[in-house]
């Protein structure tokens, strides 16, 4: 008893493309992270507009359609905006109980 022949291999895949330059990333992008670390280390301010600035360069990014990088640098810049308004309003409250108890107690 004979067997029919096995059928052909298919053929290999083509050896990977050379990797293309990344795209560059947002300025929007890079000001909105550097704004964030400031807003959490010295002034809680910048938070805000570390969190608008994000805003603004993930619809530049979505809107580029893959020629504008940095949306990781946009993302971590509104968290770290957010954690420090957080921050000004702990420290907004705080203040306002120590003026409170300051009052009370005098």
């Amino acid at each position: 008893m004979s067997y029919p022949p096995p059928p052909p291999l298919p053929p290999p895949p083509p050896p990977p493309g050379a990797w293309g330059p990344s795209p560059p990333n947002s300025g929007k992008a890079i000001a909105a992270l550097v704004l964030g670390i400031l807003g959490i280390v010295s002034c809680q301010v910048l938070g805000i507009a570390a969190i608008v600035l994000g805003q603004q360069a993930n619809q530049e990014i979505a809107a580029s359609g893959g020629h504008v990088g940095g949306e990781g640098f946009a993302k971590a810049g509104i968290i770290m905006g957010w954690v420090a308004v957080a921050l000004l309003a702990l420290g907004v409250l705080g203040f306002v109980v120590f003026l409170v108890f300051a009052a009370a107690f005098s």
